[in-house]
């Protein structure tokens, strides 16, 4: 997790300027980081910070366009080949922005409920796999219109989703797997 330090908005995209973890030592320019999930694309790089574009429709489908200076953002390196995948795989392409709803403590576990689109229904099963906010979590609860997730005490240390207020918007990527079964079917 990292603040964005600078916001340049143009006619036709989003520059940003983030904050470099140290454990980013080796990213260079034309290395892929996922911020809050949607994977961008290194376009400078100093020993501080890195600066990433995003284009109109991606702030338009995702919670990039509600993004202020001072934000923490989840961040996440491009895997490598033959490196351990812990989760299920997250590609980066964001398939919608929604409202996060409330967050319910049971015992050391925290149940964060998400608002579910109907047309989005289908791609969402009880203890599949879906990203948030570029984590990859299990839906541990689904109702008719929202969907939860439970988080640890070590997520929510790692993670930007603590922070969330009810009605703030989170990047949704549904498993790609669930997506590729479902387009055969069609």
């Amino acid at each position: 997790m990292t603040p964005i330090q600078n916001i340049i908005v143009d006619s036709g995209s989003k520059h940003l300027r983030i904050e470099r973890p140290e454990s980013f030592e080796d990213t260079k320019i034309g290395s892929s980081i996922a911020c809050n999930g949607i994977c961008l694309t290194v376009l400078e790089l100093d020993r501080t910070s890195f600066t990433v574009q995003i284009m109109n429709e991606t702030v338009v489908k995702s919670s990039a366009g509600k993004w202020r200076n001072g934000d923490i953002l989840n961040l996440e390196r491009a895997l490598k080949v033959g490196d351990r995948l812990d989760g299920h795989w997250v590609m980066g392409h964001i398939d919608r922005a929604v409202r996060f709803i409330r967050v319910e403590q049971r015992g050391y576990t925290s149940y964060y409920h998400f608002e579910l689109h109907p047309a989005d229904r289908q791609m969402v099963i009880p203890q599949g796999s879906i990203a948030v906010n570029g984590i990859s979590l299990t839906i541990a609860q689904l109702g008719q219109r929202d969907f939860s997730i439970a988080l640890i005490e070590h997520s929510r240390k790692n993670s930007n989703l603590p922070l969330l207020k009810p009605g703030d918007l989170v990047n949704l990527e549904y498993d790609a797997l669930g997506k590729y079964i479902l387009r055969k079917k069609i």
